[in-house]
């Protein structure tokens, strides 16, 4: 009995061993410990959420990450060597993220696959740190020239200007606004601040305390306090703990009073590759065409008041290289300096001569291309197609959303149809939609009508996605901190190119402008701009409901006061004759 005793304690003491040894450490214990907390918050965290929001078997994820965590600690334990069990334990933890990536990344678009170096993570970081020093630290404004201001103390008379100033910019960040400005209306002064071509009203103030506030602003980057009237531009800085941001302020006054404006990196949002503006393979090749061994000429660039017509005029010059090719611009404004493109501002007002008179003696120089922004002027279309203009390509802003319109325009500015017309190389068109966000984004099963409507073959299933604005993170449904719960996040543009033929100025001549249009879109198979928006909804870059909005018929003021706020009408068809199109 002694030597079975004997023997049992034996084993019993090799069973136990392990454990003892690796738990009587007076560090052991801490690196298990260690390695044990920053998994359980990846497994219940990280891939809970993911999965959870992208329907990927949640319930299974949540089952292998706690058995992995089980499995591991027990093999650290039962490992008669520690530093053998410790790094298979550390192996198993890292298998299963490693898994997941791998399911995941298989079953998601190539957009939202994960990267470990991910720019948008790298994003979402800064925005945070920039969001928590707002919360604790006070604002410094500043110049161009990087003077800031001392920010006030709580007993100093300008103190809730400066609070007001702070208040006015910071909500706007996280809301990934574009511009805010303070606007006159009636006895008070709002705020409104645009998110995405969208605008929005907040705080109202008094109009005492407006004044105070633009003064503020002015004093801050240099301008003249005591010009109310005249347009004033410059740059302004906000420094929040360790960020600098820089903002476009314009200010001017009118009868209602002061208006300031602050756009949130104005530069880059001027900046735009041609084909990252959402143009369509086919698109571009329609323009290439229109201008391949093409002598000067005219471009017609249209776009509706804040779809980025600007934009679209900037990143069509970058089709052109501005060390071999005299690059030219007239513009009331110079939004930003392009690289080896000569850019002359006229400032109603401010300069010498008139804006044709301007125009023709640029034109005069011999350009080989110009960007014109305005067409209103009496004298300015004539300069297009004269003589001394024959070798100069010509690009035209016009702030309208139709076509036909434009060209309309175009050839009564001009005053000679033939003339203008015959100078005419091609039409192109934006308006942005805004981009879903990828992070809480919802799919959904298209109808039959919808799909058809979509291009989709008869019988299939076909999967959309609207906006949402929520996620869930654990067991609750909370707004999603990319959105900030708005559903859209950033936009993306849609176009529509076009180019006449013989038959298309002929109509042109002829004043048959709609008949026109219709004839350069059978004659080289352009899409819609509806069309391509249709295609941003299938990819799963916008939606049906954003689409509707953007080109919702413009209803008469009467009209909508009537009716008031009602649902956005579907998007149109393509059948849908150009009379009826919105525009």
């Amino acid at each position: 009995m002694n030597a079975e005793a004997n023997t049992f304690f034996s084993s019993l003491v090799l069973a136990v061993d392990p454990i003892a040894i690796n738990l009587l450490s007076t560090y052991k214990p801490f690196l298990v410990f260690l390695t044990v907390l920053p998994y359980a918050w990846v497994i219940s965290t990280v891939i809970e959420q993911d999965c959870r929001k992208r329907r990927l078997k949640p319930d299974l994820w949540s089952a292998i990450g706690l058995g992995a965590m089980a499995l591991g600690i027990a093999t650290v334990l039962l490992t008669p060597w520690f530093w053998l069990g410790w790094p298979l334990q550390f192996a198993m933890y890292l298998a299963v993220p490693y898994a997941y990536w791998k399911f995941r990344d298989a079953r998601v678009e190539e957009s939202e696959r994960f990267n470990l170096f991910s720019e948008r993570l790298a994003r979402f970081q800064a925005k945070r740190r920039t969001k928590r020093a707002f919360e604790e630290v006070t604002a410094a404004f500043g110049d161009s020239k990087g003077r800031f201001q001392t920010p006030p103390t709580k007993d100093a008379p300008d103190f809730e200007t400066h609070l007001n100033a702070e208040r006015m910019l910071v909500p706007s960040l996280p809301a990934n606004a574009s511009r805010v400005e303070l606007v006159p209306m009636g006895d008070t002064v709002t705020t409104v601040q645009t998110v995405d071509t969208v605008k929005s009203r907040r705080e109202t103030y008094a109009r005492e305390a407006a004044v105070r506030l633009v003064d503020f602003f002015k004093v801050a980057a240099g301008l003249d306090v005591k010009e109310r009237r005249k347009r004033q531009t410059a740059a302004l800085h906000m420094k929040v703990g360790e960020s600098t941001l820089k903002f476009a302020l314009t200010t001017w006054g009118a009868t209602a009073g002061q208006s300031i404006r602050l756009e949130f990196d104005r530069e880059k949002q001027l900046t735009m590759e041609f084909d990252k503006t959402g143009i369509l393979p086919i698109q571009t090749q329609t323009l290439t065409e229109a201008l391949e061994g093409a002598t000067g000429g005219v471009v017609l660039l249209l776009a509706p008041a804040g779809h980025g017509l600007t934009t679209l005029g900037y990143s069509i010059l970058g089709r052109h290289n501005p060390y071999t090719t005299d690059i030219k611009t007239i513009e009331r404004t110079v939004e930003r300096r392009l690289e080896g493109v000569t850019q002359a501002a006229w400032v109603p007002g401010e300069a010498a001569n008139d804006y044709a008179t301007t125009l023709q003696s640029i034109v005069r120089r011999g350009p080989d291309v110009m960007l014109v922004s305005d067409l209103t002027d009496p004298g300015t279309g004539p300069i297009l197609v004269n003589t001394n203009s024959k070798n100069t390509l010509f690009y035209v802003l016009l702030p309208t959303d139709s076509p036909i319109v434009a060209i309309s325009a175009y050839i009564k500015a001009v005053g000679d149809a033939k003339a203008a017309v015959g100078a005419l190389r091609a039409v192109v068109s934006q308006r942005l939609v805004r981009k879903l966000c990828v992070e809480c984004r919802q799919p959904f099963q298209a109808s039959a009508d919808q799909a058809k409507r979509l291009g989709g073959a008869a019988g299939t299933t076909l999967q959309l996605h609207r906006a949402s604005g929520q996620v869930q993170m654990k067991n609750e449904v909370v707004e999603c901190p990319t959105c900030q719960g708005v559903g859209f996040s950033g936009l993306c543009g849609v176009l529509e190119v076009i180019r006449p033929d013989d038959r298309a100025r002929e109509l042109m001549i002829a004043s048959d402008v709609a008949g026109a249009y219709q004839q350069m879109r059978r004659a080289f198979r352009s899409p819609l701009a509806q069309e391509c928006a249709l295609l941003k909804v299938r990819v799963g870059d916008s939606s049906l409901e954003e689409i509707a909005r953007v080109f919702a018929p413009k209803a008469a003021p009467a009209a909508n006061a009537a009716a008031g706020a009602t649902a956005p009408p579907p998007p149109p068809t393509q059948s849908t004759s150009p009379e009826k199109q919105p525009r």
